[in-house]
C-alpha cells in the first residue's frame, strides 16, 4: 500500500473505533481537546485583563507545559500500542470536543477563566470514559497514566473554581439525568 493508501485505512479504522468506542478512540478526542484547551489557555493568557491576569500569569504555563506534556505521552501510549492518533487540523477539530469563538478573547476575564475551567471539566468526561474502557481493554499503562491526568485536572478545576469564587462543582456538568452508560 502506498501512503495514500495506508492513511485512508486509518481513517476507515478510526471512524470504526470511534463508533464502537474503544480506549484508544476515546484517547483521541482528549488528545484532541488538549490541542484546542491549550489554545484557549494561551488566548485567555494574552487577552484576559483585571483580576483574573495575575491568576493566569501564574497558572496558565504551567497548565500549558503540562497539557504539551500530556499530549506527547498520549501520542505514545496510543502509537506504541499500534493505535491510531489524529495528526491533522481536520482530525483535531473533528475529535474535539471544546468550542472556539474568536470573539471569547474580548470577554470579561473572569468568564474567560471560568471557560477554561468547563473545559477542563468536559475532559473529565472523555478521561473517565476512556479510563473504564482501558481497564476493560487490560491496558494498564494507558488506565494509570489516565488516572494521572484526571487528579491533575480536578486540581486544576479546584484551584480555579476557588479564584472564581465558586463551589466546587458550580456551573460545572452535572451527570444526574445521563443515561449514558458507555
Amino acid at each position: 500500500m502506498n501512503a495514500e493508501e495506508k492513511y485512508q485505512a486509518e481513517l476507515k479504522q478510526s471512524d470504526i473505533d470511534h463508533h464502537t468506542p474503544t480506549a484508544g478512540a476515546m484517547t483521541g478526542h482528549i488528545i484532541a481537546n488538549l490541542v484546542i484547551h491549550s489554545l484557549k489557555i494561551n488566548q485567555a493568557s494574552l487577552f484576559a485583563k483585571g483580576s483574573a491576569s495575575p491568576f493566569l500569569d501564574e497558572y496558565a504555563e504551567k497548565w500549558l507545559n503540562f497539557e504539551k506534556n500530556e499530549f506527547e505521552r498520549l501520542n505514545h501510549l496510543l502509537v506504541n500500542n499500534g493505535e491510531s492518533i489524529p495528526t491533522t487540523t481536520d482530525q483535531f477539530k473533528e475529535f474535539t470536543m471544546l468550542e472556539e469563538n474568536g470573539a471569547d478573547k474580548y470577554n470579561d476575564a473572569d468568564d474567560q477563566v471560568f471557560a477554561l475551567v468547563k473545559d477542563f471539566d468536559t475532559q473529565t468526561l472523555f478521561i473517565t470514559k476512556a479510563i473504564f474502557l482501558a481497564e476493560k481493554e487490560d491496558w494498564p499503562e494507558l488506565a494509570q497514566n489516565l488516572i494521572s491526568f484526571l487528579a491533575w485536572i480536578k486540581e486544576q478545576i479546584r484551584l480555579t473554581q476557588n479564584f472564581l469564587g465558586h463551589d466546587l462543582h458550580e456551573g460545572l456538568y452535572n451527570e444526574e439525568g445521563d443515561d449514558d452508560d458507555f
